[in-house]
């Protein structure tokens, strides 16, 4: 496995993978999510209602020069690179075995999410850094006892938590790691709870945005991870199916009995590899009872995920060996495929059926800046949508030219709800516009504009040869006085 698995190959497949990702990140429209962490980079704040601030403070840094597609998504790109070093660091500190470490970071930059998708830049993309950082020092806590580590560790954990709030789950791994590697007089070293501090420092600013807000953001994400649903086992299922997609189908249900048996054996190694990634998984096992979890929510745990991978299909038989190599050249492959759909739409989605060409997910990437350029041409001063995914990217797309607002109680809450109303609704003529899809999406303006025009333009967008996007675009006077967001 040396002629594969070396710190050549492993340099030549990292550039492959950041030379790849800068071109989807260049040739792609900005996600619609991505529009709306933009949008939050115009306006920084110490925390937001859907999310921590770290996103917006990682974008704000990628274009202060620029505002394209790449610059916005230029955050992914080196976190690509640190991560590609830190894991190399890591297992070789572990192992000393240069062919472990070269399979564990192509494995790990091989999984589909993270070799097309992961341009997309979202919350996941600095809570994956600091994560895995945090994870590197605790190895290194580990390795020499020393207790200053700690310092270091709760500054990233902190960090990872000014990123998104499911970083908090890295605690109960590092719990788990204590109590099974029988590291439980960690807690009596005064170290730990200055790094809980300095961890602590770093959310105050989050937690100060919330007792402003009235702990608006923290509500949210409560009811966003568990719904009022019923027990759904069903979602059980879907959750790992997706899991396997986003890791790599052959190896993840194997990986993941490995792991679970890593997590009772008394080999140090074998713990911390495992506390740092199944216990995360299996989380989201437990909430899938209630609500079906993303497929990017456990990304972090697949840092020490994909060592474990690469040590058990490397330590075996030619036919596990053989394995590893499929199933990693089928990752590469449908990455690039899935990236050159989104790009040239080279799959016949159509000839399967009309809804599966409506609902393919790379739509996401398509529409918006060419009904953003038609609002812009008919020289609207603001629009209003009734979201704030559609709203973001007009606001995007016009580079802030029109202001944009969202209809509130339409969809779910978002900061557009805390943000005020711009003053160009209440002076000026602008445009409602939103998705038509059937006769229910029709939306009564009147109920919120003066001089509603009955004059409709409808923005088609074609894609698969058929009609995948139609928006609605009424003119307007300004706002109703009693208007309220």
């Amino acid at each position: 496995m040396e002629k594969i698995f070396n710190l050549k190959n492993t340099i030549i497949f990292v550039c492959f993978s950041i030379f790849w990702k800068i071109f989807l990140a260049a040739a792609l429209c900005l996600h619609p999510d991505e529009a709306y962490y933009w949008l939050w980079s115009t306006k920084l704040q110490l925390s937001y209602y859907d999310h921590a601030p770290m996103v917006a403070y990682f974008i704000k840094l990628t274009t202060l020069f620029s505002s394209s597609e790449l610059a916005v998504r230029f955050s992914t790109i080196i976190v690509t690179v640190i991560l590609s070093f830190l894991l190399w660091k890591l297992v070789k500190e572990l192992f000393k075995n240069e062919v472990i470490s070269s399979a564990s970071v192509i494995i790990l930059h091989s999984m589909p999410i993270l070799f097309s998708v992961s341009i997309i830049t979202t919350p996941d993309t600095p809570v994956f850094l600091f994560l895995s950082l945090a994870t590197f020092f605790v190895w290194k806590l580990i390795k020499t006892e020393n207790q200053n580590y700690w310092y270091i560790i709760g500054l990233f954990f902190g960090l990872s938590m000014l990123s998104k709030y499911t970083a908090c789950l890295f605690l109960m791994s590092l719990f788990i790691y204590m109590l099974l590697d029988k590291k439980l007089y960690w807690f009596k070293s005064y170290q730990l709870y200055l790094g809980l501090i300095i961890s602590f420092i770093c959310f105050l600013p989050v937690i100060y945005w919330n007792w402003q807000y009235n702990w608006a953001s923290f509500s949210y994400q409560i009811g966003h991870g568990l719904s009022n649903e019923g027990i759904r086992f069903n979602y059980i299922g879907e959750y790992l199916a997706t899991q396997a997609g986003v890791f790599n189908v052959f190896l993840f249900l194997p990986i993941l009995y490995i792991g679970i048996k890593y997590l009772f054996s008394k080999n140090t190694k074998n713990i911390f590899l495992a506390s740092f990634s199944v216990p995360v998984i299996l989380f989201y096992v437990i909430t899938a009872l209630k609500r079906l979890p993303g497929g990017n929510w456990p990304i972090p745990a697949y840092f020490t995920f994909a060592i474990i991978a690469a040590v058990y299909f490397l330590d075996g038989s030619k036919f596990k060996k053989k394995i590893l190599k499929i199933s990693i050249i089928f990752n590469i492959v449908i990455s690039v495929l899935v990236g050159l759909h989104a790009k040239f739409t080279i799959f016949p989605v159509e000839l399967i059926s009309e809804d599966a060409a409506v609902a393919d997910t790379t739509n996401w990437f398509y529409s918006y800046d060419e009904l953003t350029k038609k609002l812009l041409n008919e020289n609207y001063s603001f629009v209003m949508t009734p979201s704030h995914q559609l709203s973001s990217t007009i606001a995007y797309y016009s580079k802030n030219k029109i202001k944009t607002a969202v209809l509130p109680h339409q969809t779910k809450k978002s900061q557009y709800d805390l943000w005020p109303l711009p003053d160009e609704f209440r002076n000026s003529t602008g445009a409602f516009v939103y998705e038509y899809k059937n006769e229910d999406s029709y939306i009564n303006v009147k109920n919120y504009f003066n001089n509603v025009s009955y004059k409709t333009n409808l923005f088609v967008y074609f894609r698969h040869h058929l009609i995948i996007k139609q928006f609605v675009i009424k003119q307007t006077g300004n706002i109703k006085s009693d208007f309220k967001i």
